[in-house]
Formats: structure tokens, C-alpha cells, sequence
């Protein structure tokens, strides 16, 4: 399986419809992707989110991420977000929300969150 994981911090109240308009169009698409085993999506504080989902391959991640409304979501982000981070990798199960950001933040060089 291959999972990715992002974290991204909207830059403020006044980017949030934005930031769910795209989000709600790319789990559309997401729910109609081929390969996708699991998705969740989680909030820390008011403005950064979180997304992980789980593929049965790389290449089937890479379709759903380089078309349609994500696509389109990815182009806009940086207008959108002033913090964007993300990391894969493979495995055997679907991991934990813990081990999410235990692993994004150590790729990141920053301290785990205690949850």
C-alpha cells in the first residue's frame, strides 16, 4: 500500500470557503478514484488540516493527485495555504493519526504533537 499524507495551514478566515470548496470537490473525485483503500481527513486548531489516505500503488495516488479538482486544489494551494507539508511511503496497514504526524513532523525536523 502507499500512503500519503499532507498538513496544510490555511493563511486565514478569509481563505477557508476557498480552502473547503476545493477540498469538498477533491474528496468527490477521491470517492470515484481507483485504488483508494481509505481516506480521513483530520483538523488541528482552527486553520491547519490534515489528509491521509491510503493507495494500492503509487501510480494510482499519482492519477487521482495530477487530475481534476485536485489538480486544480494543488494549483491554488499556495494562494490558499502559507504552510504546505506532505510525506509517503509504504506499508502494510493503514496507519495510525499518531504516526501520521509523528512521521510528517520528523521529515519536517519538528516536535511531535502529544494528542
Amino acid at each position: 500500500m502507499f500512503i500519503s499524507v499532507t498538513r496544510l495551514h490555511v493563511k486565514g478566515k478569509r481563505k477557508l470557503p476557498s480552502f473547503f470548496w476545493h477540498t469538498y470537490k477533491s474528496i468527490i473525485q477521491s470517492k470515484k478514484a481507483k485504488g483508494l483503500l481509505h481516506s480521513s481527513f483530520e483538523k488541528e486548531g482552527r486553520e491547519t488540516f490534515w489528509t491521509l489516505t491510503v493507495w494500492e500503488s503509487k501510480d494510482d495516488m499519482k492519477k487521482y493527485r495530477n487530475n481534476g479538482n485536485h489538480l486544480k486544489a494543488m494549483k491554488i494551494s499556495r494562494n490558499i495555504a502559507d504552510e504546505l507539508q506532505y510525506i509517503n511511503w509504504e506499508g502494510d496497514q493503514n496507519p495510525s493519526w499518531k504516526e501520521c504526524m509523528e512521521r510528517l513532523h520528523k521529515k519536517y525536523g519538528q516536535d511531535t504533537i502529544s494528542s
